[in-house]
């Protein structure tokens, strides 16, 4: 197959695009993941309880981001895209949570399987004890997915890529701002 320039310009955008979507998302991901861990560990340091997942958290929030990223691809939490950017944010917060923990519980039964615990062990853990864990985890998500892809929704309504380049570019001052007047032009 071969390709000629415009179409390799296209495919190279995209791949820029999708990586630096990745890695924010996986950034962002692993920031929340630290701070229910570090809680975590707190809480149960308070009952003397060993805890020590922390370090997981990366790798945990790289995968998540590549979930998320594929269900943002099939489409997944689309369904209010006429309705105001709350709604569709707060469905798709919900919907992504949900598939977080679809994930846990595939976490959950794989590190079973890894330390050799037989199946029917693990679904037996996972529905006394580790459910309570694991809803808790992805309530935790869909709180902060909210403003995730409420950012997220956003950048979509305002253009490709206006919203990252307002937050992470310094912005140059219009030459028709009244320099005595401290309101943004923007908002006039």
């Amino acid at each position: 197959m071969k390709f000629d320039s415009n179409e390799m310009d296209v495919i190279k955008e995209k791949l820029i695009s999708e990586t630096k979507k990745y890695i924010l998302l996986t950034a962002y991901i692993s920031l929340v993941m630290l701070g229910l861990k570090i809680y975590t560990k707190a809480v149960l340091d308070e009952h003397h309880i060993s805890y020590f997942r922390i370090s997981f958290s990366l790798f945990e929030s790289m995968i998540l981001a590549k979930i998320i990223m594929l269900g943002e691809f099939l489409n997944l939490g689309e369904r209010f895209n006429n309705r105001p950017l709350i709604i569709k944010t707060v469905y798709k917060s919900f919907c992504m949570s949900l598939l977080a923990f679809v994930f846990s519980i595939v976490e959950y039964a794989v590190e079973g399987l890894v330390n050799s615990r037989e199946f029917s062990g693990i679904v037996a853990e996972i529905l006394i004890k580790g459910k309570g864990g694991m809803l808790a985890h992805s309530f935790g998500m869909f709180i902060n997915f909210i403003p995730l892809f409420a950012l997220w929704e956003i950048s979509r309504a305002t253009g490709q890529n206006e919203l990252f380049q307002l937050l992470f570019f310094r912005r140059q001052m219009s030459p028709t701002v009244d320099k005595g007047n401290s309101t943004d032009s923007a908002l006039q």
